[in-house]
């Protein structure tokens, strides 16, 4: 649940500022966030807790197969956890030093900074949101 949350703030940066700002985050630290609307080609939808991409199961697995990432069990749940390998961490390292991909380290950044939150902590931001509450399931996300 945490992964779907963030990757929509990091996606949709003018709801992640509402956010930010929604939770006492100065303006000045979140303005330089909405330069690039959608940063990423494909929308979410609405799904049973919020915004997802029916696409990230795809992804996971082909990191996973990669050796990127790794999956674990999270303690005292039937959840999963998932975390970068060394040789995914080395790759992050090497993506996050190409300017190309400044915009969307910086955002990261932000996220790590003001929501390290828990899963259903981040939902209950995203479930202040009307583009997200008003939406009915399978419903593209703007």
């Amino acid at each position: 649940m945490k992964l779907a949350k963030l990757d929509f703030l990091l996606r949709y940066p003018h709801h992640l500022a509402r956010i930010l700002k929604d939770h006492g985050v100065q303006t000045e630290n979140v303005e330089s966030l909405t330069t690039d609307v959608a940063p990423l080609d494909s929308r979410m939808m609405r799904y049973r807790y919020g915004p997802w991409d029916p696409s990230y199961y795809a992804i996971l697995g082909a990191l996973i197969g990669r050796g990127l990432v790794e999956v674990s069990q999270l303690p005292g749940s039937r959840g999963l956890g998932y975390s970068t390998t060394s040789v995914g961490t080395e790759l992050a390292i090497k993506l996050r030093q190409d300017e190309s991909f400044e915009v969307i380290e910086q955002r990261v950044r932000v996220l790590r900074r003001y929501l390290d939150k828990s899963g259903s902590t981040l939902k209950g931001y995203l479930y202040t949101l009307p583009e997200i509450t008003n939406s009915t399931w399978y419903e593209e996300i703007s």
